[in-house]
């Protein structure tokens, strides 16, 4: 039986397992958790929001806001329990193939893994479209320079995405690869920066919403006497009603939006093998980002509806641009409120600093999950190499900068991966594990009573009250995905991708396995120990 053929694992007499040292190091703070998961929030992604708001009449964005939050902080207590209870690096893998089945918890595992590499590339398009081309044509409607609208124009191309992901990949790439105390490092203080403008924007709004900026005076000194007006009531005779009754059934569809970024604050469980106090760390750090990014947001909905008007920004998300103006996106109307340059840098700065950043947090939890396969034998040996001086997974970020540079070249130059979401798969993986969680004290008895994770309100394990209330929201979120034809999660070609995805995942399990068997490695003992660390 040649079990060395396991990365980390040798065999002993009696057909024991001595768990070598994965090579990966405890370097992660706290506060460097908190700070990844509002990165992986993407609270630049409120504009979307923003952009669709009058495709649902009646709905509140607040309480939508609200109700995402709610179910969010229930995931993020499971995962973060999960997390005390297997503190190592892998996520989802590490939780369910020890808890639930192998399958499941690497059929998930690689699920979320393939679409984290996917995003990699993508937000690097979003970092263009939404932050970089939107600053420049601002800037140039600001200081009638034709020039900077060019540039924004260019931004906002095929070329423009490809070339801003690129570059920005192949940095994260060479920063994660000098290991994860530097990568943290300057996540702190570039974050810091980004929520400071962010802050900054949010003032914008606030004095807008008082009176000391007025939107429509600035937009018609850009766009013309009467553009303000005109927009609304072109909205308004193409079907838009300005004053719908407050809708439950619209407000519940519009949770679909805000839920797709409060969700992903718990994959910081990527590395749990590298922070410093597993337990603090991501509770502090999951929940902490839910609250504060949250918190955030709900200013933004309101301060921005008010600063700009409500009507204006249905009529603006209904119609899809505001002429000459090419985007719905808040921080351009927000740019418009300030009417100054040096606001229009902060708001739209922020916003590119923080989408960009928003690749990294991706394109780590990547990185660490397809490591973890490795470390179990489910991969190739060499994903699971570490640096010796860096103490990083070389092989696997390496892995993931190529999927993602794929990913954005597809989605650059091609018609069909504009239409993709991966909000259906990663709604079904985050609704198991919070399936799992919530039974976990039960079907794992004797480890959850000896765990952290050993919480109890009036008798009942706090998990599996998150558990039940995470499962509900996540469920009702992976409905929406398929019914709601606005999203368009719920394309032909995007339901085949998922489909493709999930049967590339049990193929490869079961070809994994069947390998390491004619290797005489024994999985299923494998499978009842927790990872090496």
């Amino acid at each position: 039986m040649d079990q060395s053929r396991i990365a980390g694992v040798g065999a002993v007499a009696g057909g024991m397992f001595v768990r070598k040292s994965s090579g990966l190091v405890r370097t992660v703070t706290t506060l460097d958790t908190l700070l990844y998961c509002i990165l992986q929030i993407a609270i630049p992604y409120v504009m979307f929001n923003f952009a669709v708001y009058g495709l649902y009449p009646g709905a509140s964005m607040e309480l939508a806001t609200i109700i995402a939050i709610v179910g969010s902080v229930g995931l993020g207590i499971t995962y973060a329990l999960f997390s005390s209870v297997y503190p190592r690096s892998g996520g989802e893998y590490v939780f369910l193939s020890r808890t639930a089945h192998p399958f499941i918890g690497f059929v998930v595992s690689f699920v979320v893994t393939f679409w984290q590499m996917y995003y990699t590339g993508v937000n690097g398009a979003f970092a263009a479209t939404i932050g970089i081309a939107p600053l420049f044509t601002i800037l140039g409607w600001q200081t009638e320079n034709a020039s900077l609208i060019g540039v924004g124009q260019f931004f906002d191309s095929p070329w423009g995405w490809f070339l801003v992901g690129a570059v920005v990949i192949a940095f994260f790439t060479a920063q994660l690869y000098v290991g994860m105390r530097t990568y943290f490092k300057y996540q702190k203080w570039v974050l810091s920066l980004a929520l400071l403008g962010y802050l900054i924007f949010i003032l914008t709004l606030v004095l807008g919403t008082v009176g000391v900026f007025d939107f429509k005076t600035n937009l018609e000194a850009i766009s013309g006497q009467g553009a303000y007006q005109n927009l609304i009531d072109t909205a308004s005779s193409q079907g838009l009603v300005l004053t719908p009754r407050i809708s439950i059934s619209s407000t519940m569809a519009f949770v679909i939006w805000p839920a797709f970024s409060f969700l992903f604050a718990v994959l910081s469980v990527a590395f749990s093998g590298e922070i410093k106090n597993v337990k603090r760390g991501q509770l502090y750090g999951i929940v902490g980002a839910n609250l504060i990014a949250g918190t955030l947001l709900l200013l933004v909905s309101y301060f921005g509806r008010m600063a700009i008007g409500d009507a204006f920004v249905k009529a603006a998300s209904f119609l899809g641009a505001i002429d000459p103006l090419p985007y719905p996106w808040l921080t351009l109307l927000a740019s418009v409120l300030g009417g100054n340059v040096l606001l229009t840098l902060i708001i739209n700065l922020a916003m590119v600093l923080l989408l960009v950043y928003t690749i990294a947090s991706a394109f780590i939890y990547a990185t660490r999950g397809a490591f973890a396969w490795a470390i179990d034998g489910m991969a190739p040996s060499k994903l699971a190499e570490v640096s010796e001086r860096y103490h990083t997974p070389t092989y696997t970020i390496l892995l993931a900068a190529v999927v993602g540079l794929a990913s954005l070249a597809l989605y650059s130059f091609t018609d069909y991966m504009r239409i993709i979401s991966g909000i259906i798969p990663f709604g079904i993986a985050f609704m198991i594990v919070a399936f799992v969680g919530m039974l976990f004290p039960y079907i794992k008895r004797e480890v959850y009573q000896a765990s952290p994770a050993k919480i109890e309100i009036a008798g009942v394990p706090l998990m599996t009250i998150t558990g039940f209330i995470a499962t509900l929201i996540t469920a009702f979120v992976v409905y929406l995905a398929f019914v709601d034809d606005t999203y368009a999660a719920n394309s032909t070609f995007s339901m085949w991708m998922i489909v493709i995805v999930f049967a590339v995942a049990a193929i490869w399990y079961f070809v994994a396995r069947w390998v390491r068997s004619r290797q005489g490695v024994d999985m299923n003992a494998l499978y009842k120990e927790i990872p090496i660390e």
